[in-house]
Order: structure tokens, then C-alpha cells, then sequence
């Protein structure tokens, strides 16, 4: 996998600005990472105003994939007002076996409307595309329907149930993991989501 040396940012897509992180971004990331809702099913409980601001200098670093561990992260803004209503990510799991995984977190006013699908094909055509990624995986607890049925629209593969495998905020939970090849990837047409030309 040869990473790019400069990645095209910001992503767009038919509704969405996929960004780097700024530090005006610490209200709109503390309305929904201090949501109980939104962070049901992720390792981390409702977050305070302080920590987002320490989780917030480490998303706007993350901006480069070249060795194992390293993440990209990107803020997900409506693209008519800027509103920032998701957080999205790459994490580079093995440059030997071009595995990446993704995940994301958005704001549950904004759910049912298709943005997180939106935004998730945009990361996963980034991935197979300029970054040129094999393999993408994806980690979601049992209980997370909707999360599940997101990645299932988008074409991946359920690989594994891993049941009672983590303690997650006092309970025994059980896990479904999701892999999606490049080869199997169709990328999105003007239709499904890109942005038209300029």
C-alpha cells in the first residue's frame, strides 16, 4: 500500500464536507460525544467539555496514514451550512496487509436521514482509491442495528460473531465483525452521493 503523499481533502459528497478538524469544532463534537444515545455501543462513556477538548487536539493531528496504528480522522459537515454532525475514521491496522479499519459516531438528531451512509461510502471510496487500501474492516457491538444494517447497504461481509468477547461499560457484550475487499467495491456514481463536478 503507497500512500499518497498529500490527500485530497476535504472529501464532498451530494450533502456532506468530509474536513480535517479545526478548533471551532469543540462544541458541535462535545454536542454529540456527551450524548448518551451516541455513545451507547463505542468503548468510551459520555465525554465532558475538557475531554473533548483533549480528544479533539489528538483528531486534529490524525491526519496521516503511513504505519500501523496511525488514524485519519474527519469531521462531517452538512455541506449548506457547515453544521458538523459526525466524526468519521481511518485506522491503519497493517501497511503489510493493506488493512484499514473504519469507524464513526454521529449526532442521533441527524440519524434516518442517510448521512452516515453518505459519509461512510465516501471514507471507504477514499480507502480504495487514493489510499489504496485491500481490505477494510469494521467492528460493531451485536446490539447496534443500525450501525450493522449500514455496513450491509454499503456491501460488507459479516466475517465473525464474537460472542461475550468485551466488557463495554460494565456489560458483557458481543461483537460482529464486518470486512469489505477493494475488488468487491463499486464506487459511488454522482446519484449515490458523489458531488457533481464543479
Amino acid at each position: 500500500m503507497e500512500l499518497p503523499a498529500v490527500l485530497a481533502l476535504p472529501l464532498r459528497t451530494a450533502r456532506l464536507v468530509l474536513r480535517q478538524f479545526a478548533a471551532e469544532d469543540r462544541d458541535p463534537l462535545y454536542a454529540f460525544h456527551s450524548d448518551p444515545n451516541a455513545v451507547r455501543y463505542v468503548p468510551y462513556p459520555p465525554r465532558t467539555r475538557d475531554q473533548v477538548a483533549e480528544v479533539l487536539q489528538r483528531k486534529i493531528a490524525n491526519t496521516t496514514l503511513r504505519q500501523d496504528g496511525d488514524l485519519l480522522e474527519l469531521a462531517v459537515a452538512l455541506a449548506e451550512d457547515q453544521t458538523v454532525i459526525g466524526d468519521v475514521l481511518l485506522a491503519l491496522r497493517s501497511v503489510e496487509h493493506q488493512t484499514l479499519e473504519i469507524g464513526y459516531i454521529f449526532a442521533p438528531a441527524t440519524g434516518g436521514r442517510g448521512y452516515a451512509t453518505e459519509a461512510v461510502r465516501a471514507m471507504v471510496d477514499l480507502a480504495f482509491g487514493p489510499i489504496g487500501a485491500r481490505r477494510i474492516v469494521a467492528r460493531v457491538d451485536t446490539r447496534n442495528r443500525s450501525s450493522s444494517a449500514l455496513l450491509e447497504r454499503l456491501g460488507f461481509r459479516l466475517e465473525a460473531h464474537l460472542i461475550e468477547n468485551e466488557w463495554i461499560k460494565g456489560e458483557l457484550t458481543s461483537e460482529l465483525d464486518y470486512a469489505l475487499l477493494s475488488r468487491e467495491w463499486s464506487p459511488p456514481t454522482p446519484r449515490e452521493g458523489a458531488a457533481p463536478p464543479a
